[in-house]
């Protein structure tokens, strides 16, 4: 699989930079570059499955071989080790290095990859048992490592085992999934039998990539984080995708050579010649090179970038909405301690008075359209929740004024002596600092007053354990009214989600780790959100996810309002054949086995 979507429900899933560590794009109906065939959702308005599986994409044949390419990027990655990866540099490079079960293709769909089917309750490849279940995984046989040596049900073993060593510490995921695990059947056979001891709605995503046994045996767990494929000698390790590192310059260049062993896996030698990473020190260093012919793709982009693309020709030029969405997250907990039973009638009127469309043309230039959802229009769980986007400061003020609340000589709200204040923060990047100020001037056109509080990404995003309780504008401590962030849920999996919404992950209580920083606690959103993580019923799921969407795009959100969907930008030059871009983590790289080039 060339992605890496298992573990990430363990992990924060706050976006702290509005453009800093972009993620990747859905391909909308159509595509912009030169030789790529098109991936469109399919057309089922009402489908009676979802429509987990099913991908239109279909790579053009190559009609030449051979070839190198320059790739740009901005971050050098910090690992190799898919599971350790945090940037999105991580998941760029090392997409084309290792494949999992399953892929996921840029219409958001399950697509076989070491695997021959994707395993369902419907298909018999899961099966339910007692309190849990088993999951039967089918690998096309002949499959090779990179060294030759074969593919089989002991490397899915291993690398549940690994996950789950005590002594492997710089896990991203943590244990989340594996630990669900009782054991796994197949040895060096091809029909894997994993036993769950729970039912874990995640199993698909949770093998992203499978390990290699004979080559997690050479390395302690409690080295891995160094050892296990060492950026300073990565041509030590042993790997599954279509490309393999052959050296690297440190934090400037990889060089990247076909796996002569790839065909086994996908039926086709890789079809480039080599494949070189180079790093700038930023996006405007990429995007100027590959304005002079110094990169065929550049990558490592978002919406602020692209009014810097002037004299790039549009056919070069791929940008598609993101999986990740900026917000205005509402804290419950000190609105209510501030404004009582008025919470929510305050946070209603700052909804609807909140210019969405002002902030897409002002702050994003007009490069992001405004969303009513949280959830992709690709995702198979999406559910169209109608309504306008346009903001109503009538509306509004009507609310205020029936709840009591007036304007005072300096033209703000108060009631009963009490001034209507808010904290608005965010971190630093530009963008989010004028989306904050410009917020704050439209909710003072009906008498909200706002302090805005832009901070330090380490002092918003920090974790309860190693931030200060009195840290302003952490979300974690619950130091702010609202607050402007992204959530990347990184994948397909409504899994991913579910830490943000549930009353049980509110980070107050103990052990402190909790994503939920709105501090909303809806029991309808709870019983919904545990269909989701008790259940292989797919439809099931996808019918709670539609009522949690009927929650968002109700008057019982109080707890966030969508701005946009972030965008990301790839150019591509004119000669890459089959080059699409992908809403997860892997970005372009996903299917980097198919480039070619003329």
């Amino acid at each position: 699989m060339r992605q890496r979507l298992g573990g990430l429900l363990a992990v924060a899933i706050l976006a702290a930079g509005a453009c800093s560590s972009p993620t990747r794009t859905p391909v909308p109906a159509t595509a912009t570059t030169s030789g790529q065939t098109a991936v469109a959702p399919a057309a089922s308005p009402t489908p009676t499955k979802p429509l987990l599986t099913g991908s239109t994409y279909q790579a053009t044949p190559a009609a030449a071989t051979g070839g190198k390419i320059v790739l740009a990027g901005w971050q050098y990655p910090d690992t190799l080790v898919p599971y350790y990866a945090r940037l999105a540099a991580d998941f760029e490079v090392t997409s084309s290095m290792f494949d999992g079960l399953l892929t996921v293709t840029p219409d958001l769909r399950y697509t076989p990859d070491l695997a021959q089917e994707v395993p369902t309750v419907d298909n018999g490849g899961v099966v339910l048992k007692d309190a849990g279940m088993n999951v039967s995984w089918k690998l096309k046989s002949g499959m090779q490592w990179s060294d030759g040596e074969p593919i089989n049900c002991d490397d899915l073993k291993a690398t549940w085992t690994w996950n789950m060593d005590p002594a492997n510490a710089g896990l991203v995921g943590g244990t989340a999934g594996w630990e669900n695990i009782s054991g796994i059947d197949g040895g060096i056979g091809t029909t894997c039998v994993v036993h769950y001891s729970t039912v874990y709605e995640g199993y698909l995503n949770l093998f992203s990539p499978v390990l290699p046994a004979h080559y997690l045996t050479t390395v302690s767990a409690k080295e891995a984080p160094a050892k296990l494929y060492p950026l300073n000698n990565p041509s030590a390790g042993v790997y599954s995708g279509p490309y393999i590192p052959k050296a690297t310059k440190a934090r400037a260049q990889i060089t990247l050579i076909p796996n002569p062993k790839w065909q086994t896996i996908s039926g086709h030698a890789p079809w480039l010649g080599s494949v070189t990473w180079n790093f700038s020190a930023g996006p405007n260093s990429v995007i100027a090179a590959f304005k002079t012919g110094g990169y065929d793709v550049a990558q490592g982009l978002g919406n602020d970038d692209i009014p810097a693309l002037a004299g790039i020709d549009p056919s070069e030029e791929v940008i598609h909405d993101s999986l990740a969405y900026e917000l205005d997250a509402f804290n419950n907990a000190s609105l209510k301690d501030k404004f009582g039973t008025d919470s929510p009638i305050i946070i209603g009127a700052i909804k609807l008075a909140t210019d969405r469309q002002a902030i897409a043309a002002g702050p994003l230039r007009g490069s992001v359209t405004v969303s009513n959802n949280f959830v992709s229009p690709l995702s198979w769980y999406y559910k169209d929740l109608g309504g306008s986007t346009a903001a109503d400061p009538t509306s509004a003020s009507t609310l205020l004024a029936n709840a009591g609340w007036s304007k005072n000589a300096d033209g703000y709200l108060s009631k009963g002596g009490q001034l209507l204040e808010l904290t608005y923060c965010s971190d630093t990047p530009s963008v989010r600092v004028d989306t904050v100020k410009l917020v704050a001037s439209q909710l003072k056109a009906i008498g909200i007053k706002v302090d805005v509080a832009t901070k330090p990404t380490a002092d918003v995003f920090g974790p309860w354990s190693t931030s200060k309780p009195e840290t302003a504008c952490n979300l974690r401590h619950g130091n702010y009214d609202v607050a402007e962030f992204s959530y990347d849920w990184s994948g397909v999996d409504p899994l991913l989600q579910a830490r943000a919404y549930r009353s049980d992950e509110i980070p107050d209580n103990p052990p402190n780790t909790g994503d939920n920083v709105t501090r909303i606690a809806l029991p309808a959103l709870d019983k919904a959100y545990g269909t989701v993580r008790s259940s292989v019923d797919f439809t099931q799921i996808r019918d709670a996810m539609s009522a949690i969407q009927d929650i968002y795009g109700s008057d019982k959100n109080t707890y966030e309002l969508p701005l946009y969907f972030r965008r990301d930008v790839w150019l591509v030059g004119p000669r890459i054949h089959n080059f699409m871009g992908n809403p997860t983590p892997a970005g372009g790289e996903w299917n980097i086995g198919d480039w070619w080039v003329d």
